[in-house]
C-alpha cells in the first residue's frame, strides 16, 4: 500500500524540518529509510528516497497519513515526542494551511481515539468504536488505515523513547518508582492527557529481578489521580436514561464469541476473522454506550476487553502493528474498567511481545516485568506461566541469561501446577482462551529464549517438541514454529532438514491467512538463494510456486 501522494507546495522553505534533521545527524537518505522501515511496522511500503526529502525542506508537504511517520521517526531518533504541528508543514488541527490531518505522530491517537465534537480523553468505548469503524463501518473498507508505531506510548516519565533508561537490578523500573507510575503505563493517554497507570490489587513480583522467585508479594502502586466517579464511567448511559440490567447470558455471549474467536485464529490467522470480529465489537460498543447496572455488568467490560486483546492479535498477525497497538492500550483500560487486573497483565504481555518481535528489547523487557507485577496472587498457574515465558524471551534478548533460565523454570513449574483441563487452550471446559496455555506454546517459547542464548541445538530441540504436542487443527501456530525451525536449521547449515520444516510449512501455511505466515515464506527464497543448485531447494521452491530464474 502507498499512502496519498499529492503534495501541497509552499513557497518557503521548510527551516523547522532542516533543523530537527540536523538534530538527528543524519543524512537525507538515512531519513528516508528510517520512514520506510517504520512504514513497514505498519504495513505500508514506503518508496521514499533522499529526493523525496529534499522536496519537503523546500517546503512540500506529503500527506497528513505521511507526516504521521515522519513525527514518529524523528521522536525515536532524538528521543522525545514531536508531534505533526512540530515539523513545519503547518497546523491543520488550528485551521493553518493544508488538509486537515488525519492520523499519525500526536494527531494519529486524536483520529483513532476521539470523535468529533469532544475534548480530553476518550472513552474506551468510543476508541474501541474509532477502531473497528474502519472495517464494518459504510462505506465496508475491509483494510483499516494505517498508522506508526509508537515508542512514546509505552514510554513512562523517565525512560526515554531511544530507551536511554534502563531498570535496576535492586527493583523493578527506577524511573516509574521515582514518579509513583506503574512501570510501562503510558504516562499520556493517546489524546496527550496524563494517563493514570492501572490501580491494582496486591500482585506477585517479576521473577528473576531483584527478587527471587516466592517472595512476598509487593503493592502496585496507586494512580496519580482517583479513578473518576461512578457517574462518569465510560459505560454509563448517555442522556440521563436509566441503566438496563446486565444479564448472565449478555456475559456468557461475550465468553462464547472470546472462544470462537481465539481458537479460529489459531486455526486459520487473522486474516479470516477480522471482519467478524470487528463487527461483534462493533455491536457490543453499542451495549457499551448504553450503560448497564448489576453485578453482571463488569464481566461484560472485561469481555469486552478480552475480545479488544483478540482484534489486536489479529492486527499484530498483519503486521499493522500501529492499530495494534492502539487496540492493546484500548484493551488494558477496558480490563481496568471491568476489574480485571488479570486481563490487564495479559495485555501487556501481549504488547511486550508485539515490541520483542518489532526488535524494541528494552521496552519489551520493561513490559514482560510489569505483566509480571500487575498480575493478581490468585491468577491461574496456566496463565502465570504464560507471563513467566514471555519474560524469559525478553530476558534472554538482553542478555540476561540466570535470569531467563530462572523465569523459564518458574513458567515450566506454574504450567505443570495447572490442571491438565486448563493446558488445552480454546477447548478447556471453561470457555477462556485468553491467557489459557499450553505445553506446545511454552516449548515454543523456550525454542526462543535458547535461539536467544545462543543455543541453536536447545531451540531446535525446543521448537520440535512445539510440534509434536501442537495439535494439528492449529495451522497457523504450526506454520509459524515450522517456519522458524527452518531458518534456524538453515543457521547451522542443516540444509536437508530445512527444507523437511519449510515442507510442512507451505502444507499448512495453505490453510491460513496470515502476514507473519506471508513474510515467512517471502524470506525464504531469499535465504536460500546461495543454495539454488542443491536438488532438495530446487523440489521445495517448486512445490512453493517460486520459479528458480527467481533467486
Amino acid at each position: 500500500m502507498q499512502p496519498d501522494e499529492r503534495h501541497r507546495r509552499d513557497p518557503t522553505p521548510n527551516r523547522t524540518l532542516r533543523g530537527l534533521l540536523a538534530e538527528t545527524e543524519w543524512t537525507q537518505e538515512a531519513f528516508a529509510r528510517a520512514i520506510g522501515r517504520l512504514g513497514a511496522e505498519a504495513g505500508v511500503r514506503f518508496r521514499y528516497d533522499r529526493t523525496s526529502v529534499a522536496h519537503w525542506l523546500r517546503g512540500s508537504r506529503p500527506s497528513p497519513r505521511v507526516q504521521d511517520f515522519i513525527a514518529e521517526a524523528l521522536s525515536r531518533r532524538l528521543g522525545r515526542p514531536v508531534g505533526v504541528t512540530q515539523l513545519g508543514m503547518g497546523d491543520g488541527r488550528s485551521g493553518g494551511p493544508g488538509p486537515r490531518p488525519t492520523g499519525g505522530g500526536d494527531e494519529a491517537p486524536a483520529r483513532l481515539y476521539v470523535p468529533q465534537g469532544t475534548a480530553g480523553p476518550a472513552r474506551p468505548a468510543d476508541q474501541l468504536a474509532a477502531l473497528t469503524a474502519a472495517v464494518v463501518g459504510p462505506p465496508r473498507a475491509d483494510s483499516p488505515p494505517p498508522a506508526p508505531y509508537q515508542l512514546t506510548l509505552l514510554t513512562p516519565p523517565g525512560l526515554s523513547a531511544a530507551g536511554d533508561a534502563r531498570t535496576t537490578s535492586t527493583g523493578t523500573a527506577s524511573s516509574s518508582a521515582a514518579s509513583g507510575n506503574s512501570p510501562v503505563t503510558p504516562s499520556t493517554s493517546p489524546t496527550g492527557s496524563p494517563r493514570p497507570p492501572v490501580s491494582g490489587r496486591r500482585s506477585a513480583p517479576a521473577p528473576g529481578r531483584g527478587t527471587s522467585i516466592g517472595t512476598e508479594p509487593t503493592e502496585t502502586p496507586e494512580p496519580l489521580r482517583p479513578r473518576p466517579p461512578r457517574a462518569l464511567s465510560p459505560s454509563l448511559p448517555r442522556g440521563g436514561r436509566p441503566a438496563r440490567r446486565t444479564t448472565p447470558d449478555e456475559v456468557a455471549s461475550v465468553r462464547e464469541h472470546v472462544r470462537f474467536f481465539a481458537q479460529q485464529a489459531d486455526r486459520h490467522g487473522g486474516g479470516h476473522i477480522r471482519t467478524p470480529l470487528a463487527a461483534c465489537l462493533a455491536g457490543l460498543v453499542r451495549r457499551l454506550r448504553t450503560g448497564g447496572d448489576g453485578p453482571h455488568h463488569p464481566q461484560l467490560v472485561a469481555g469486552a476487553a478480552r475480545l479488544s486483546y483478540l482484534l489486536a492479535r489479529v492486527y499484530a498477525d498483519e503486521q499493522r502493528h500501529g492499530l495494534a497497538q492502539r487496540t492493546f492500550l484500548t484493551a488494558a483500560e477496558l480490563a481496568e474498567e471491568g476489574g480485571d487486573p488479570e486481563g490487564v497483565a495479559l495485555v501487556r504481555r501481549a504488547l511486550s511481545s508485539q515490541a520483542y518481535q518489532l526488535g524494541h528489547r528494552r521496552q519489551s523487557l520493561a513490559l514482560a516485568e510489569a505483566a509480571c507485577e500487575t498480575a493478581p496472587a490468585d491468577v491461574a498457574p496456566s496463565a502465570r506461566a504464560f507471563l513467566c515465558a514471555g519474560l524469559a524471551v525478553a530476558q534472554a534478548a538482553e542478555g540476561e541469561r540466570h535470569r531467563a533460565l530462572a523465569a523459564l523454570r518458574r513458567a515450566e513449574h506454574e504450567l505443570a501446577r495447572a490442571p491438565a483441563d486448563l493446558t488445552t487452550g480454546p477447548e478447556s471446559p471453561d470457555g477462556e482462551p485468553v491467557g489459557a496455555y499450553q505445553d506446545a506454546a511454552l516449548h515454543y517459547q523456550a525454542g526462543q529464549v535458547r535461539a536467544a542464548l545462543g543455543d541453536r541445538d536447545g531451540a531446535v530441540r525446543e521448537l520440535r517438541s512445539s510440534l509434536r504436542s501442537r495439535p494439528e487443527g492449529e495451522s497457523r501456530s504450526r506454520a509459524l514454529s515450522e517456519a522458524e525451525l527452518a531458518e534456524l536449521l538453515l543457521s547451522q547449515g542443516r540444509l536437508e532438514e530445512a527444507c523437511s520444516a519449510w515442507q510442512g510449512f507451505l502444507e499448512d501455511s495453505a490453510l491460513v491467512r496470515s502476514g507473519r505466515a506471508r513474510h515467512a515464506r517471502d524470506r525464504m527464497p531469499r535465504l536460500l538463494r546461495p543454495y539454488a543448485k542443491e536438488r532438495c531447494v530446487q523440489v521445495l521452491l517448486t512445490r512453493a510456486g517460486l520459479p528458480l530464474g527467481r533467486l
